[in-house]
């Protein structure tokens, strides 16, 4: 039986698992997490600059909770807000946003010891929590992308919306976020707002700068199938119930085999499809993790 020990970090608040306390480990389980813009928030897709860099532009913040600033969100030269008047886009009256999953450490003003975060509370959290999410799990994020062009301004394609991986979070550490809590990590919306989603708000931490971070765009991380809207997937075989692999929040008939391989009609309902039972799974999302580009911090608008 293998075993370990997490001492929790004194920088940031308490963990959920107990010093002292040994678990059993459990195989490690994927979540495929849709983030970002889409026509429900946001009203739209995110860009993908055309020098590849994938920008997932947040959703945004809602009327109670206190945003961040798309102005205050660097990228390259400019910033978030300015990409997105350059495109287009539609811009809330309040102009913040709920900045999360937070994966580029020069976005943002930081504390020296920040690492990618991510957060969930509520509904989505009780779904996290009953999967039994845990310290070595990985979180690939995806969302709703179309590619873009300069002439001379930057414009979307006149193409479909596809659901891509932009980045990905492996949990080193997860903290219930308190009232009144201090923590490195007080710029984050579920700390920002940690009355407001009090009390069910849960945070994922990263443990090293390995641990998370976000790509360019490569035809492997596209998960629509070509020609087909959205969110019907095409996926490697070993996605396939027979397999032994089980995605939460969907049931045998959701999965054809054509062409040898797995097309999935997903789910509407719910941010994370929880990936599990299948080991094959999770080589090929550390697969996608070692062989992607990671997006440089210092980019401009493409």
């Amino acid at each position: 039986i293998t075993a370990y020990l997490l001492v929790p970090r004194r920088d940031a608040g308490c963990t959920r698992s107990v010093a002292g306390k040994q678990k059993k480990k459990q195989m490690t389980k994927v979540i495929l997490s849709r983030k970002g813009f889409d026509s429900s928030y946001g009203g739209g897709a995110s860009p993908i600059l055309p020098n590849g860099d994938m920008i997932s532009i947040p959703i945004p913040a809602n009327d109670k909770e206190k945003g961040i600033p798309y102005s205050k969100i660097r990228f390259g030269d400019s910033s978030y807000l300015d990409l997105m008047e350059e495109l287009g886009m539609k811009i809330p009256k309040s102009k913040t946003c709920h900045f999360d999953p937070d994966l580029i450490k020069e976005a943002y003003n930081r504390e020296e010891n920040w690492s990618g975060i991510f957060g969930q509370q509520g509904a989505a959290l009780t779904h996290l929590e009953n999967q039994n999410i845990d310290i070595g799990d990985i979180f690939l994020f995806f969302g709703s992308f179309k590619r873009t062009y300069r002439n001379p301004n930057l414009k979307f394609e006149r193409d479909y919306e596809r659901h891509i991986i932009f980045g990905y979070l492996i949990v080193g550490q997860i903290i219930k976020v308190e009232e009144e809590q201090n923590s490195i990590f007080d710029k984050h919306p579920h700390f920002q707002n940690r009355k407001l989603f009090a009390p069910r708000n849960t945070v994922y931490i990263a443990k090293s700068e390995d641990d998370y971070g976000v790509f360019k765009y490569r035809d492997k991380l596209v998960l629509t199938k070509n020609g087909f809207p959205k969110s019907m997937w095409n996926l490697p075989m070993i996605f396939h119930p027979s397999r032994g692999t089980n995605i939460s929040r969907h049931s045998e008939k959701d999965f054809e085999i054509r062409d040898n391989s797995v097309f999935l009609k997903t789910r509407g309902i719910g941010q994370d499809f929880v990936i599990s039972g299948n080991d094959e799974i999770v080589k090929w999302a550390k697969r996608i993790i070692e062989e992607s580009e990671k997006k440089k911090p210092a980019c401009n608008n493409g």
